[in-house]
């Protein structure tokens, strides 16, 4: 099958952070895949009535870059992969395309119930390649991966809170957050409120055999934790060894300090549960377990027709920009191939 995937950057499988690189990467055992981005978007329109792609894959979250993908999802049916519900046009994305992708079961279904008309489809987290990065040299790093204003000063608070309790370590510079996985011991990502971010970098430090801090939500209850008031595993994985520290948003500041304190302080805690981390994911999250239930996605969406318009379209997503070059082929009893496929 050709599929145009629409995303706001090349692929770079070395990137730990681009965790649907390894996935396209997976796929392309079985697809032809050609990634469409900013730079060569104004291609894909002629190209398309030339020799049309099979399928369309829209990646999309919440992001200046991803704002240009828009202009071709209600015109080009196909597959969208939602890295958050924070997108803008939420209920467009569900209604334009013909099956919509999330990595949380939960999720899954409340989307399905609240956009009944919606193909809601689950495909399983992954994380990208991991890499042992280098290892510390003086005090114990934190990576922080947080994009709320809120987040970032509750973090910076509990971080405050730990070195007044006598904590000693050091937290990198947001500057270098590309970099910054395998430069550190412990990475802090807290993905709350659930679903606004996806799980890519608490992945892809698990892979790393990095130990993470992050939030108890729906999407990280089913993973073996310690909960950091009482250091002893939570939930009902209890029996496993545990791979993460699950914070309590009701305590999310206290708490959060406390984990900070004791892993600043605690060098076998922190290859424990690095070394747990890396078995889980090799096990539960990999990009050929991913790719395995895309598959069967992407084989089920190009068989499906383009979905009905709504009544109630927005004006700007009737047209695809086009309309002359159809009316001059038009002029000339010329016809092309539908830009509705």
């Amino acid at each position: 099958m050709r599929i145009a995937w629409f995303r706001h950057l090349h692929t770079d499988s070395t990137d730990p952070l681009d965790g649907t690189a390894t996935l396209i990467d997976e796929l392309r055992h079985t697809h032809d895949i050609d990634v469409i981005v900013e730079a060569n978007a104004h291609d894909f329109v002629w190209q398309q009535l030339q020799r049309p792609w099979d399928l369309c894959v829209f990646e999309l979250d919440n992001t200046r870059a991803h704002q240009f993908i828009w202009g071709y999802l209600p015109n080009y049916s196909g597959v969208v992969m939602l890295h958050s519900i924070d997108v803008v046009n939420l209920r467009v994305a569900m209604l334009a395309s013909r099956a919509a992708i999330v990595a949380d079961r939960g999720l899954a279904e409340r989307l399905q119930a609240r956009f009944p008309a919606a193909n809601v489809r689950y495909a399983p987290p992954f994380a990208g390649r991991g890499s042992d990065g280098l290892p510390a040299t003086d005090a114990v790093k934190f990576a922080v991966y947080d994009r709320r204003a809120r987040g970032g000063h509750l973090i910076n608070r509990a971080f405050e809170r730990a070195r007044h309790a006598g904590a000693t370590f050091e937290v990198l510079d947001e500057t270098a957050i590309s970099d910054a996985l395998a430069r550190s011991d412990v990475v802090i990502a807290p993905a709350w409120p659930p679903f606004h971010a996806p799980l890519t970098p608490l992945l892809a430090a698990m892979a790393a055999g990095k130990p993470v801090i992050t939030m108890e939500t729906e999407a990280t209850a089913e993973w073996p934790a310690i909960d950091p008031q009482t250091w002893r595993p939570r939930g009902l994985a209890a029996a496993e060894a545990p791979v993460a520290v699950t914070v309590d948003p009701r305590d999310e500041e206290h708490s959060l300090m406390l984990a900070i304190r004791r892993l600043s302080a605690d060098a076998a805690l922190r290859r424990q549960l690095g070394r747990a981390a890396r078995a889980w994911s090799e096990a539960h999250a990999t990009p050929a377990q991913a790719a395995s239930a895309w598959v069967a996605i992407l084989q089920e969406a190009a068989t499906l027709s383009s979905p009905p318009r709504p009544d109630d379209w927005p004006s700007q997503f009737l047209v695809d920009g086009t309309e002359l070059a159809r009316d001059i082929r038009a002029e000339f009893g010329l016809t092309s191939h539908s830009s509705h496929s």
